[in-house]
């Protein structure tokens, strides 16, 4: 029981929060940005949303499952992109 007691002292505690580091890299990561002026019920593509720096729209990992969702709104080139605007 002390061996296990021990092993999760070393292990320490898991914290999901962004250290300091993450915080200030944040801007150098990629988010989805519209890269198009568009209007509300334009099919959402590879033409109109694009990945690119600074981070401050939606993951890149979501590409996939936005792409022929439909704008919510007219929205003008270089916005970031944010789940509200595609329905």
């Amino acid at each position: 029981v002390n061996a296990v007691r021990d092993a999760e002292r070393a292990i320490g505690k898991i914290s999901y929060e962004l250290s300091q580091k993450q915080k200030s890299g944040k801007q150098f990561s990629r988010s989805l940005n519209v890269s198009k002026d568009v209007k509300k019920g334009d099919k959402i593509s590879i033409n109109n949303v694009r990945s690119v720096r600074p981070g401050y729209g939606l993951h890149p990992k979501y590409l996939d499952e936005v792409i022929g969702m439909r704008f919510t709104q007219d929205v003008s080139m270089g916005t970031a992109f944010s789940l509200d605007l595609a329905k």
